[in-house]
């Protein structure tokens, strides 16, 4: 069973990790969706409560992020990334 709780600045390292290894043979990615995050952690579009960790097996093992947008004059919500470790990936 999993758990979906709000990130921790003490998860940020095993974001980094779950994220890096998420894409790594992702077929549409730049490679630096890892590094995107730490950016996004830093802007003011960051909100600290959509920034939501799954953890499974005493480790986490997936993560998902909403940040602000702007849409002409509308605030929206963008979604990216939303990574899985491999060996969780097409599981229900």
């Amino acid at each position: 069973m999993l758990e979906i709780r709000k990130e921790t600045k003490n998860d940020y390292n095993e974001v980094y990790d779950v994220i890096k290894t998420a894409f790594e043979t992702a077929e549409h990615s730049d490679g630096n969706e890892h590094n995107l995050v730490v950016a996004l952690r830093k802007s003011a579009n960051f909100i600290s409560d959509l920034s939501l960790v799954a953890v499974g097996d005493n480790q986490i093992v997936g993560y998902i992020l909403f940040t602000k947008m702007k849409i002409g004059e509308y605030e929206e919500l963008a979604l990216a990334p939303l990574a899985v470790l491999p060996q969780y990936q097409k599981k229900e």
